[in-house]
Parts: C-alpha cells; sequence; structure tokens
C-alpha cells in the first residue's frame, strides 16, 4: 500500500486507554449504518472532550472502513471487528476482517486507477491532521487489519 505501514502490536505505545470497545458485526449493508451508530454512541460517551470535527471525520472513516469489509471482503469473511481505543492523545480505529488480502491505496497521481479511493481518502482525512492509515496481514488471526490512528 502507498504510505502504509505495519504496526508492532494493534495498541502500540498508547497510553492506558480510557476507552476500548470492541464489536464484531455481519459483514452485510446495514452493518455500515448500524456500526456507524454504535461508534458515535460509543465515542460520545467515552471521549466526552471530543470536538465535533474529530468525531464527524472518526465517523468517516470507520464508515468506510466498514463498507469496504462489506464490499470486498464478505465472501471470505461472514463476519468482521470494529474495535476503537481511545486515550488522552490519540483514537485508534480498527477494522478485522477474515479476508488475507491487503488492500491498495491509489497514489494521489493516479487519477485513472479503478477503486481503493474510499481507502485514498480515509489516509488523507487521518493525515490532514497528523494521523495513520496502516493496513497488515494478522500474524496471530486469519485475515488482516485496517487500523486508522488519530491525534485527540
Amino acid at each position: 500500500m502507498d504510505g502504509v505501514g505495519e504496526p508492532a502490536s494493534l495498541t502500540g505505545t498508547m497510553l492506558a486507554p480510557q476507552c476500548r470497545y470492541q464489536s464484531a458485526f455481519p459483514t452485510v449493508a446495514q452493518s455500515v449504518p448500524a456500526t456507524r451508530r454504535a461508534a458515535r454512541a460509543v465515542l460520545t460517551d467515552c471521549t466526552p472532550g471530543i470536538d465535533e470535527e474529530c468525531l464527524d471525520r472518526a465517523l468517516v472513516i470507520i464508515t468506510e472502513l466498514v463498507a469496504n469489509t462489506v464490499k470486498h471482503a464478505a465472501r471470505l469473511s461472514p463476519c468482521a471487528e470494529l474495535t476503537l481505543i481511545a486515550d488522552d492523545r490519540a483514537l485508534t480505529i480498527a477494522v478485522h476482517d477474515g479476508d488475507p488480502r491487503l488492500p491498495c491505496v491509489p497514489a494521489a497521481s493516479s487519477p485513472d486507477c479503478i477503486g481503493g479511493w474510499g481507502l485514498r481518502m480515509v489516509q488523507d482525512l487521518a493525515a490532514e491532521v497528523g494521523g495513520t492509515l496502516e493496513a497488515h496481514s494478522d500474524p496471530h488471526r486469519r485475515g488482516k487489519t485496517v487500523r486508522v490512528s488519530l491525534p485527540l
């Protein structure tokens, strides 16, 4: 992936989380709005100081990652998992599915590329605020994890 690294672990060097949420969802279209609504409630509740711009950015990213899982991984992964971890410095959004194929993020200079533009948007949204996008094969579970970190 363009600009995508491989993390040491899901939590990396984060401080002790003040909020951790994990939820499995079926990889069907109805999961996209349902997961977004659940994430909004969790983030509003467990990160009361989160500003609207950060919350909106996080929800767009969650929506895109869940929609990508539904669209691209459902055949090999009938269920996926959303994890949200927040501490004083960052919000980490991770989506794990059972499809081992890693996604590709097209370079900004490749306007004729078909597909991958949702992940390009996610990468750009994260980068605008100093965040990151990573995707990696999960060595302990079948499949892959796509992870976005946003500073709070």
